[in-house]
């Protein structure tokens, strides 16, 4: 009973610590008050926070000194990798919205991913410390992967017992708001209650997991039996679909865009059910020679899956670049393909006769220290994706295979403080630039100014863009209305991506001169535009856009692109009749519009 009271007092007090950060955190959030003024004290006390606590109770195999130690070096850790977050966030979306008050976690999320990233290192390598005396073994292996499966199923309970608790609250709150009595309502609405409440619930719930073993041990032994039983229909799936390759071909799977995406997802999936089954290869039992056969071809599916995956990301990253998300993706990929090799050469070895799963541990363990150390340089600065990528963009600005206006917003939105070191740097041109110089410059400085461009900038860009047909004159008002057309700040009529024209439609609505600010997006996407008239006040608003292109009939058409550009500029447009009449009923005017006017053939595939 004593060592239950002291595991309950070590908790407490670990989630007392947290609480006390939290609340601290929230206030000084909601006053705008340090550190919350300041990215480099506020990340790494929000992923001390977190990493600290979370240590400490994957930790619970270690003695008492050695878990705080463990827990005060990881939570050290996170505070270093906290402060390079820090230092170096910078542009966000809330700038970009016009606020100028400086950092604040209230406008900017930049501090939850590199939280809940390094959140996975804790829980990969606090056990595996926590274990570890001298020498790694076979035996550390096995509990190491047991320490996994009991503390993933800890935290889930104590995910719910807080839950539970928190439904009960909110339920005794409306219960007795029905009488009148909101003294409850308004207790869990104050932070100062609900928050440290949440934290010593959520730690009092891991203790009482961690004393009840039993539980987790079960509850373990069950998941086992459940994926063995499940990982049979993952690994015939994972066969048909690189089947189905040889009838339907690999072209639309690398068309749809997010081939890579869908894929690591089953194939993470696949690999769960593996190691949850086989208690991470640590088990090996007699199966079934329909099951073995199964299970063997299921794990070989696995590695042209990651395979295929690996080369629709190489695709995108040919294509567009690197992305943050992308370089994150790189790292998925990694790991995925060191299990699923792992896998794969496990089925190799079950065909000469071996037993099953032997492979695993040694996979497991590589793609973990793969893992760990991506994820402490990828956090920590040697390899930042945030700069990488930027370098990344200013390449492909370099060779002309992105927009200036796409590479701005790339640097405003995804940059952060290596995107602000460009900005500033591209707002200082000289006067004396090239146009391609000058124009990065405009945008630059219109994206530190919070992406609002000042009169002046507004004018200079809208007479840059080309005016058809020939001799058309913009009429006064209509610049300041353009400012309201969000395509305006993205485009850039030296570039097929981005390129915009503005459109004079002489004699359009009842003698009066529409004018369209088309954007054209590639070769692909039909040309976005918004048709402008005057209204009654004379003020210049949208009374349209434009639409699909469509035969006579009615049928749509795979229109290129270029093709309505190349009009305007040749000034081989008409104007047409609508091909049904509208309806006019005791003076008022009913407007039809037939989808469809006669049979279309199917678009071709």
């Amino acid at each position: 009973m004593k060592s239950f009271d002291r595991i309950s007092s070590l908790h407490m007090m670990v989630g007392a610590l947290q609480a006390i950060l939290a609340y601290g955190l929230f206030q000084s959030a909601e006053l705008e008050v340090w550190p919350a003024t300041h990215a480099a004290a506020y990340i790494p006390l929000f992923m001390l926070m977190v990493a600290l606590p979370l240590a400490f109770y994957c930790a619970s195999e270690a003695p008492a000194v050695r878990r705080w130690v463990l827990s005060l070096g990881l939570g050290l850790l996170a505070t270093l990798i906290g402060v390079h977050q820090g230092l170096t966030a910078g542009v966000s979306l809330w700038q970009a919205e016009g606020y100028q008050g400086g950092w604040s976690p209230a406008r900017s999320s930049g501090y939850l991913q590199p939280t809940l990233v390094f959140a996975i290192a804790v829980f990969l390598v606090a056990p595996a410390l926590a274990i570890l005396r001298g020498r790694p073994q076979r035996s550390d292996y096995q509990r190491w992967i047991d320490a996994l499966h009991h503390n993933g199923l800890v935290l889930l309970q104590a995910a719910l017992v807080l839950g539970l608790f928190w439904g009960l609250l909110y339920s005794a709150a409306g219960l007795f708001g029905l009488v009148g009595l909101a003294f409850l309502d308004d207790l869990i609405n104050q932070s100062w209650f609900s928050i440290p409440l949440t934290t010593l619930v959520f730690s009092h719930a891991v203790s009482v997991a961690v004393r009840t073993r039993g539980v987790a041990d079960f509850l373990s032994a069950r998941a086992r039996l459940l994926c063995g039983w499940l990982y049979p229909l993952a690994g015939l799936l994972a066969i048909g679909f690189v089947l189905s390759w040889g009838v339907q071909g690999l072209a639309g799977l690398f068309d749809s865009g997010h081939a890579a995406h869908l894929l690591f997802w089953f194939v993470t999936l696949n690999l769960l059910l593996i190691n949850l089954a086989s208690r991470g290869g640590a088990e090996q039992g007699t199966q079934a020679a329909w099951l073995r056969w199964l299970m063997i071809a299921g794990k070989l599916a696995l590695l042209p899956m990651m395979v295929v995956a690996a080369y629709a990301l190489w695709l995108r990253l040919a294509q567009y670049g690197l992305t943050p998300e992308r370089i994150w993706a790189m790292l998925v990929c990694l790991v995925l393909l060191i299990m699923a090799l792992g896998a794969a050469l496990d089925a190799l070895n079950c065909l000469r006769g071996a037993a099953a799963n032997r492979l695993l541990p040694a996979s497991n363990m590589a793609a973990t220290l793969v893992a760990v150390l991506g994820i402490s340089l990828l956090l920590g600065g040697p390899l930042d994706p945030r700069r990488v990528s930027v370098d990344s963009q200013m390449m492909r600005l370099e060779t002309q295979r992105i927009s200036a206006a796409d590479f701005i917003n790339f640097l405003r939105y995804q940059g952060d403080g290596y995107g602000l070191d460009v900005l500033t740097e591209l707002a200082r041109a000289p006067a004396s630039s090239d146009d391609h110089t000058k124009l990065l410059a405009m945008l630059a400085r219109n994206a530190l100014a919070g992406g609002r461009p000042t009169a002046a900038t507004l004018a200079e860009q809208v007479q840059a863009l080309p005016l058809f047909p020939a001799g058309a004159v913009l009429p006064p008002g209509l610049v300041q209305a353009f400012g309201r057309e969000s395509a305006l700040l993205s485009c850039n009529s030296n570039s097929a991506s981005g390129a915009c024209l503005i459109w004079a439609l002489e004699a359009f609505a009842g003698g009066q001169t529409g004018y369209v600010l088309l954007r054209r997006d590639g070769d692909h996407n039909m040309p976005f535009g918004r048709l402008w008239l005057p209204d009654a006040q004379g003020q210049w608003v949208v009374f349209g856009d434009l639409g699909s292109p469509q035969d006579e009939r009615g049928c749509p058409l795979e229109y290129r692109p270029a093709a309505l550009f190349d009009a305007i500029v040749q000034n081989k447009v008409e104007f047409a009749a609508k091909p049904q009449p509208d309806l006019m009923i005791d003076g008022v005017r009913i407007p039809t519009n037939l989808w469809r006017t006669a049979d279309c053939p199917e678009p071709a595939r």
